[in-house]
């Protein structure tokens, strides 16, 4: 396996160096799944994150590739049942953190559909909470463990444990 790299936002969750809210949701021998690291701007928000240090999809092991199917799949399942929203997005780019993971953005009924209308409102509300210090859209801690522990229970119901 390749050694996590120090300062590594993922390595350092996955090692156990820095707690996301809720804790862990699921994770198996490659994957982990928590909420996104503080300010929480957006109600299951969840990283898919691989469980060694690896910045491209197309190094991924066959082991790992494999993997990622199902997670990805159980996750948005997860989120589906809990949360009901009106679509689940997925999505990696892995520039401001180079390491894999996905992005899993549920959209509320209420807001307006397609990818750019959700990438805006996303980047709106990151921008005004950790610049201006606006908490209108910040997920409550109580509400963030909430709903972490729907969502580890519906895991529990998709993927069950050996």
């Amino acid at each position: 396996m390749v050694p996590l790299v120090a300062g590594c936002v993922s390595c350092d969750v996955v090692s156990g160096i820095r707690t996301e809210p809720g804790g862990v949701i699921y994770e198996d021998d490659h994957w982990h799944v928590g909420s996104i690291m503080p300010p929480v701007v957006w109600q299951g928000f969840l990283i898919v994150k691989l469980k060694r240090h690896c910045e491209h999809v197309a190094e991924l092991t066959p082991e790992e590739a494999a993997s990622l199917g199902p997670v990805l799949t159980a996750t948005c399942a997860a989120v589906r049942e809990v949360l009901k929203p009106a679509k689940v997005y997925v999505c990696s780019f892995g520039d401001g953190v180079k390491h894999i993971h996905f992005w899993i953005l549920p959209r509320p009924p209420e807001m307006r559909s397609g990818m750019h209308a959700v990438m805006l409102t996303l980047d709106a509300r990151m921008a005004l909470t950790r610049l201006l210090g606006i908490k209108r859209w910040v997920c409550s801690d109580e509400e963030i463990v909430e709903t972490a522990n729907r969502l580890r229970e519906q895991f529990q119901r998709l993927v069950p444990v050996c």
